[in-house]
């Protein structure tokens, strides 16, 4: 099994932590590729930053198509790409913030979705709603740092995930935590051992998503929503 997974910026930092968080939990049977997207901003903070970044994500998919790779993984929270990705894309494509909100609500009462910067709060409460996932939604809330500080601080990012975190479990009655910024890759298990909620790293959970639905010999349907664009081949 061939899994891709794209950083849709260009932070080569990131990436090595993506791939050190996916070395651990991955299969032995699966072949990691993670790569960043060379081009993209640094960091995706807004739409603008990811409407930038989806073209080089899509000549990502479009080359890991042409060399037979069974899923591919767009490892921001953003999603930037994802409808196009599988229109062109004849193999799996899962986004982390999609595939870990459906899970969160399979996992306790209320959800509360952490972001960098309080300004992408109203993008994804519109996401919660896009995706049908509103009703179990307890909160979305800000840890005040942008992508590049969560990097760069892991110290500061981790106090402030667990401020934060109380704060949606007092307040909100949160149960399941999803960390929204594929910047906090590895913090999940020590939240959860420290909270005693579900913490989930979307990047872990789109993963091991991936690795299952490929086992199934399921992928996203070619016909109607996410049918190939006339003009276009994946493996051309």
């Amino acid at each position: 099994m061939n899994i891709l997974v794209i950083n849709p910026n260009s932070s080569e930092e990131m990436t090595r932590s993506i791939r050190a968080v996916l070395e651990r939990i991955k299969r032995s049977d699966v072949v990691l590729d993670v790569v960043r997207t060379e081009g993209a901003p640094p960091a995706i903070q807004s739409a603008t930053d990811a409407a930038l970044a989806t073209p080089h994500v899509l000549k990502r998919v479009r080359e890991a198509n042409a060399n037979g790779v069974d899923a591919i993984i767009l490892a921001c929270f953003s999603d930037p790409g994802l409808e196009a990705a599988r229109e062109l894309s004849d193999a799996l494509v899962l986004g982390i913030q999609e595939t870990t909100l459906h899970i969160a609500v399979t996992l306790g009462h209320k959800y509360t979705i952490l972001t960098p910067l309080a300004k992408r709060i109203a993008s994804k409460e519109r996401d919660v709603r896009r995706f049908n996932v509103e009703p179990a939604c307890a909160s979305v809330r800000a840890l005040g740092m942008t992508v590049s500080e969560t990097e760069a601080d892991p110290k500061r990012t981790k106090e402030r995930i667990l401020a934060v975190a109380r704060e949606a479990i007092e307040q909100d009655g949160a149960e399941v935590l999803v960390l929204g910024c594929a910047g906090m890759v590895g913090y999940a298990a020590e939240i959860e051992e420290e909270l005693g909620i579900v913490v989930l790293d979307p990047t872990s959970v789109a993963f091991k998503t991936a690795e299952a639905l490929v086992d199934l010999g399921v992928r996203h349907c070619k016909r109607g929503l996410y049918a190939m664009p006339a003009g276009y081949g994946a493996r051309n």
